[in-house]
């Protein structure tokens, strides 16, 4: 039995599509999910074909206290599974954030001797490392007593290897550090284009937002860049904002309001809709200040659209720089310097759709984990 430990599964699909890829491949698994909001109760449920696999959502995290108060945070983690799960029958932990989840992997490592493997995502490095100096040490004795330290992009590997805060432990982690990135729904693959779109000159540009108003989507930015832009271009530049909701959402539709520069569609369920849109762009932008990995870049991708990223997060590194245009920090300057780039160069960019499918297809991502969960088993 593999036990999941992961605070996400109900708020993203990612975790979905991996422990269900797991189960199609006869997987006995336990989804912990620990959570705030009782809204995510139930939320990205499995009808699993195995009879002993459940997800467990459990409301237990209170909105502030477990935000600060980390250690009584993870002893609430481990109690509730004790209470839960039996321990006796699960052979492997895979722990989905390094911290938040991680904590309470190692925790029960210690009392029962199970291993378990650690992801490390955006905010383990961008909150938790760097604001938690009174957790770093604690941090790093995850990393030490895990099997295998896992990064969804290759920039957070290369910052992790370089990062002189992790430096006296790197001798002991150093060859557990693997990347194994995110998958793609299905659907991308399938419906995936077969050449790069070309963008014609002297046309007006169409780029495409897809994803929360998050501060940390940098959505804000972007707009201002192209606000920039076009006010020094003659409104070259059009950009459709699909999704909503998130701490920066009334400010950015304030500031888009009776803009024609701008079309706000809101959140879009249908996949073939979203296709429609891929379909009548030129370009996809999502300047992230912090970002794990991105899906939607590579569904972009798929969809034959050079893509604007931020260096250092997300995809950076994993591909080479002919996929789109990188901007070096997420100042409006930077972005509008990166919009610049993206249209000047626009018959410049040249990527192959399949190496995209291949390296983000599910079936063979659950099966890179299935590999470490039976190296224990």
């Amino acid at each position: 039995m593999i036990l999941h430990i992961t605070n996400d599964y109900s708020g993203s699909t990612v975790y979905k599509n991996l422990v269900r890829e797991l189960d199609n491949n006869g997987v006995e698994q336990i989804v912990y999910n620990p959570f705030r909001e009782v809204s995510r109760m139930g939320k990205n449920k499995i009808n699993f074909k195995s009879s002993r696999s459940q997800i467990i959502y459990s409301h237990i995290l209170s909105k502030y206290a477990d935000r600060v108060l980390y250690q009584k945070k993870i002893k609430k983690i481990v109690q509730d599974i004790e209470a839960k799960i039996d321990l006796k029958s699960v052979r492997f932990i895979h722990a989905h954030t390094w911290y938040s989840d991680g904590g309470a992997a190692y925790e029960l490592h210690k009392k029962y001797n199970i291993p378990y493997i650690v992801a490390v995502r955006n905010t383990d490095l961008n909150l938790f490392l760097k604001y938690f100096l009174h957790e770093r040490g604690y941090g790093k004795k995850i990393l030490q007593n895990a099997d295998k330290i896992i990064t969804i992009s290759a920039v957070y590997k290369k910052r992790m290897l370089e990062d002189p805060r992790l430096s006296h432990i790197m001798n002991d982690v150093q060859q557990k550090i693997m990347m194994i990135p995110n998958g793609v729904d299905s659907y991308w693959i399938e419906s995936k284009v077969s050449q790069r779109k070309i963008v014609e000159n002297e046309k007006k540009i169409q780029l495409l937002y897809i994803g929360k108003f998050d501060k940390g989507k940098n959505v804000f930015n972007l707009i201002n860049a192209v606000k920039n832009h076009n006010h020094k271009v003659q409104n070259m530049v059009k950009l459709t904002l699909i999704g909503g909701g998130g701490n920066d959402e009334k400010r950015i539709l304030d500031s888009i309001k009776n803009d024609h520069s701008f079309e706000f569609v809101g959140r879009v369920n249908s996949l073939p809709v979203l296709k429609s849109y891929y379909e009548r762009s030129d370009f996809f932008t999502m300047p992230s200040r912090a970002e794990t990995f991105g899906l939607v870049y590579i569904e972009a991708l798929l969809q034959g659209l050079p893509v604007m990223y931020t260096q250092n997060e997300g995809i950076d590194g994993f591909y080479d720089d002919s996929i789109g245009e990188k901007v070096e920090d997420t100042s409006v300057s930077a972005i509008e310097r990166g919009l610049e780039r993206l249209i000047q160069k626009r018959d410049h960019y040249s990527f192959d759709i399949g190496k995209f499918s291949e390296n983000h297809d599910w079936k063979k991502i659950a099966e890179a984990y299935q590999q470490l969960y039976k190296q224990k088993q």
